[in-house]
This record gives structure tokens, C-alpha cells and sequence, in this order.
């Protein structure tokens, strides 16, 4: 059962990113319709307004990273297990989606990245961070993805997450090595691969009015930082080292042009006092040797 389960949700993700791919090609900032006063519902067979034969099966969450912001990809496995069409009782929103929310001080909010996949245009409707739809739900599968956006932050952010629906099987799926993140409320388990990338995976049940928390970070959001702590810190060694070096050569110059200078004062005294018989010839000599061979020192 356990190879079974995995498989379903291998095929469930393959099925998403077909869907998803249609989204990721969007370009711009989404422009969400606006659903019409009274759009036209047509259904075929019994219809209900019972929401409670609506189950969410999976809800799959990606995570990347795209100059400068966290790109989240929201793959959710709807079924309709009654055997009638989920229709709006007076103009309820027959689904709703939140968007999260994030620790980021000047950008706490997320925003679209493309327009939903899966639901009908005329039938949705958009409310600051909340999306709800009108549409009508056969029975059976329904696959929805959303692409939404957050901007990252020096330090990394932390994600709220509010958890609509039941679900027994919610993952977050962070790219690894490019997204930093810990799931607080959900275990970690081994990595995944596909689509030529491999992501970090944390597995769990989430239960509707709950909030998932994500902490997560860019690669050099603290590394940035650290090496230009490092770097900084070498170059104040390297400066403090050429600087001691510097002086300290100055330092040993101007002492043997000192030392020359008194050498050289006494070997011209011992040529006066030679002079003027005050010393003899061996005298002068054993006396000049020495210091002119230390003249010799400091002269090469």
C-alpha cells in the first residue's frame, strides 16, 4: 500500500506540472476576471449545494527561488464524491483560496504570478488576498493550480500558510540547494527529483482553520553577510599586517642609519685622538677593527 500511495502522488505531480505549464509560460503580473452579476450556470443531471461530498485529496506545494522572490506553485486533487453537480446557493463561492502571508516587513503580502489553472474565468472572483469561484463541480476530479508569488527578505521570512480544506496527504516541496525552508507543522522526509530538480519534501495532515508555518531563506541571504564579515575581516588583518611590516622596516632603517652615525663618530674620535698621541698605533687599531666591521654590516 505504501508503493501505491507513492506512486499516486508521482503521477498526481506529473499530472500538475503538465498542467502547470500552460502557467509558468504567463507573462506579467496576472489580471484575475472578475466574475459577471449573474453568470450562466448549465449542468446536466442533479445538482446539490451540499459542499461536504467535496474533498481535498492532495495539496502539493513547490517552492523555488526566481531573482529575488519565492515562487510557489499550489497543485491541489479535488474530488466531488457525490454522484450531483456542486452548484453556488446564492452566489456562495462554491470553492476559496487564501493566499499567505509573510514575516517580511515591507512586503508582507503575496501576489498572483499568473492566472489559476483548472478554474473558469466568468466564475471567479478576487478579493485582496482571497479567491473564491462560483463554478459549478461535476462529480468526479477537479486539478487546480495557483501561482503566487513572495518577495524575500535579508535574513529569510517566515510563510503563514491558512489551511482551507481537510486534506490527509499536504506536502511543501522547497527546491533544494537553492530554498532554505523548515515546514514547522509537517516531518521531513527524503528528497524528491523531477523535472530535472531535486526538492526537500515535508509530508503531514492539515486540518481546515489551521495555519502551516514555512521558514525559509535564500542561500546568501545570512551567507552574504558572513563573507563580507570575512572578507572584511582578512583585509583589516592584511592591512594591520602591511602597516606593522611597513613601520617596522622604517623603524629598522632609521636605527642603523643612527647606528652608522655614531660608528662613525667614534672611529673619526679615534682618529683624532691618534693624532694627537692620546692613543697608540694597537690601541687605535684594536679599538677601529670591531666597529668598522660593524660599519661594514650596516653598509650591505
Amino acid at each position: 500500500m505504501k508503493y501505491i500511495g507513492i506512486a499516486w502522488s508521482f503521477i498526481f505531480l506529473s499530472v500538475f506540472l503538465f498542467c502547470y505549464l500552460p502557467v509558468s509560460s504567463y507573462a506579467g503580473p496576472a489580471k484575475l476576471q472578475i466574475a459577471p452579476p449573474e453568470a450562466k450556470v448549465l449542468t446536466t443531471g442533479p445538482t446539490t449545494t451540499d459542499l461536504s461530498r467535496l474533498k481535498l485529496k492532495r495539496n502539493i506545494v513547490t517552492i523555488r527561488l526566481e531573482k529575488g522572490f519565492f515562487e510557489f506553485v499550489e497543485m491541489m486533487d479535488f474530488e466531488n464524491e457525490g454522484s450531483a453537480t456542486i452548484v453556488s446557493k446564492g452566489g456562495a463561492p462554491t470553492l476559496r483560496f487564501v493566499l499567505p502571508k509573510s514575516s517580511n516587513i515591507r512586503n508582507p503580502r503575496a501576489r498572483w504570478g499568473a492566472a489559476p489553472a483548472g478554474l473558469d474565468p466568468k466564475f471567479l472572483t478576487s478579493m485582496e488576498n482571497e479567491l473564491r469561484t462560483s463554478e459549478p463541480i461535476p462529480p468526479g476530479r477537479k486539478f487546480i493550480v495557483l501561482l503566487y508569488r513572495l518577495e524575500d527578505e535579508f535574513g529569510g521570512i517566515r510563510v503563514e500558510k491558512p489551511i482551507l480544506y481537510d486534506t490527509p496527504s499536504f506536502a511543501v516541496l522547497p527546491e533544494k540547494d537553492r530554498v532554505q525552508a523548515q515546514a514547522l507543522e509537517l516531518s521531513a522526509q527524503p528528497a524528491v527529483k523531477f523535472q530535472n530538480r531535486e526538492y526537500n519534501r515535508f509530508v503531514g495532515v492539515a486540518r481546515a482553520g489551521t495555519v502551516v508555518r514555512i521558514d525559509m531563506q535564500a542561500p546568501d541571504s545570512m551567507g552574504g553577510l558572513g563573507i563580507f564579515y570575512v572578507v572584511g575581516g582578512i583585509v583589516v588583518v592584511l592591512s594591520l599586517g602591511i602597516g606593522f611590516y611597513i613601520r617596522r622596516r622604517r623603524f629598522t632603517a632609521y636605527s642603523a642609519q643612527v647606528e652608522r652615525e655614531e660608528i662613525l663618530r667614534a672611529i673619526a674620535s679615534l682618529d683624532d685622538r691618534l693624532a694627537m698621541g692620546e692613543i697608540s698605533a694597537d690601541e687605535h687599531a684594536r679599538e677601529r677593527a670591531p666597529r668598522f666591521g660593524r660599519l661594514k654590516e650596516l653598509s650591505d
